[in-house]
């Protein structure tokens, strides 16, 4: 078994929904014990949004929420009352890092300021995840991935030519921020004489990062792109020309084209960028008449004809599985590959098989499944997924006698006084109730 990397690290998580989680998943993974704190009026969404819970009414079945979420521990605690923000200042001060996914007032409103964590821990890494950051004329807004992804310029970056932007899928800047906030945890925490640090993390800065070819030729080239040509869509937009020696020079055909699979999920991406390509390709069409075509002998003839070549390409590989399009071409010298759904992800990958991305585990509630980990691997080997969720509240007394010393006297008494698990207390009506 690899050596985890953050063992021996305590995270207080205080996230929710996909970005924070993400994070703090990252996180659990390299071998830091996350202690995911909720209170129960107010647990993370995430556990029944957007997708039902496996077992109807059970909050803790969230198929989803258990993705995000393994390698965790759950207490419950509620900050409003005065004990229970002791209770929180005290796991701070137990703490390595704290990471929160709030909008900023939170926090500021129980009084826990960047100093008063400094104050209790010398040594806290704070790191905050919002949507435009804490600070600035924008610090006080809420959003969500797909709202930063606008503001950021991602949405604009994606879609057909002369069409609306299409975006890049709801939580796509959700999951990018998590990997850069676990990222930014790690470096804070390499030092060996550590002072305490506050991250702040912006999911719109996140997503300007991410198009720094497209800012850059805005500021140097003045390039304007809102003209019909833009976004490209999945074709060849590098224009012609060379760079450092390297002849680049626009493609076609270049794109992602319906096969014969069933259902909504056939595409194959193929990519010719030149003419002993071209060539391969026409080969393994069975060079028909139309492939002859005199329009369709140069890269510069396929690129100005673009729509009716990949018509009669499209007739062609649509009598074709994506999978064995893909074989067929690549082993022709084409490029080529199945675009796959989560599905295929899961059953047909044999990079993703072979590396262990997807890992089975067996959760209470949820069952067996292949849960996602984290794709990196140290000493050659896959990090193995804790097999271990955050159930809401069952780790409470646990996490306070690790972490705090706790006495089981200590422990009933918060539970009694209504601080960190309300016996009978009802949750939301937005939240299914547990059976």
């Amino acid at each position: 078994m690899p050596f985890a990397p953050l063992t021996g690290v305590r995270v207080v998580d205080f996230t929710w929904n996909v970005a924070g989680p993400t994070a703090t998943k990252v996180l659990a993974a390299l071998g830091a014990d996350v202690v995911k704190v909720e209170y129960p009026t107010r647990p993370d969404p995430g556990r029944v949004f957007s997708f039902s819970p496996v077992v109807p009414g059970v909050y803790d079945s969230g198929g989803f929420f258990a993705d995000l979420n393994i390698g965790k521990r759950s207490l419950t605690v509620d900050p409003r009352q005065p004990a229970g923000l002791a209770l929180v200042e005290e796991l701070i001060g137990a703490a390595d890092v704290l990471v929160e996914s709030y909008s900023p007032r939170v926090m500021a409103g129980w009084g826990l300021t960047f100093d008063r964590m400094r104050e209790l821990n010398d040594r806290i890494v704070y790191l905050s995840i919002s949507g435009f950051g804490h600070s600035g004329p924008h610090g006080s807004y809420v959003s969500y991935g797909p709202t930063a992804q606008a503001a950021s310029g991602v949405t604009y970056a994606s879609g057909e030519p002369g069409r609306p932007p299409a975006g890049w899928g709801y939580s796509f800047l959700d999951v990018m921020t998590g990997y850069q906030a676990a990222y930014a945890v790690t470096v804070a925490l390499a030092p060996t004489e550590r002072e305490a640090t506050r991250i702040d993390l912006s999911q719109v800065e996140t997503g300007a990062a991410m198009l720094a070819p497209l800012l850059l030729d805005a500021a140097v080239n003045g390039t304007d792109t809102t003209t019909g040509a833009f976004p490209p869509g999945n074709r060849s937009a590098w224009p012609d020309g060379t760079v450092d020696g390297y002849r680049y020079e626009r493609g076609a055909p270049y794109g992602v084209y319906r096969t014969a699979d069933e259902g909504t999920d056939g595409f194959c991406a193929i990519t010719v960028l030149d003419d002993d390509q071209w060539a391969a390709l026409r080969e393994c069409l069975g060079d028909p008449e139309w492939a002859r075509d005199p329009r369709y002998a140069t890269v510069a003839g396929r690129v100005a004809d673009q729509d009716s070549l990949d018509a009669h390409l499209s007739e062609w590989t649509r009598t074709q599985t994506k999978y064995e399009l893909m074989a067929r071409l690549q082993s022709a010298g084409v490029p080529a590959g199945a675009v796959q759904s989560g599905r295929d992800r899961l059953e047909h990958d044999p990079s993703l098989r072979a590396r262990e991305v997807f890992q089975r585990r067996t959760h209470a509630w949820v069952g067996e499944h292949r849960f996602g980990s984290l794709p990196v691997h140290v000493d050659g080997e896959p990090l193995p997924l804790a097999d271990r969720w955050p159930l809401l509240g069952a780790d409470t007394d646990a996490v306070l006698a690790e972490w705090l010393e706790a006495d089981p006297a200590r422990c009933a008494e918060l539970r009694e006084a209504g601080v960190t698990w309300p016996d009978g207390l009802p949750l939301p009506s937005y939240y299914p109730q547990a059976v």
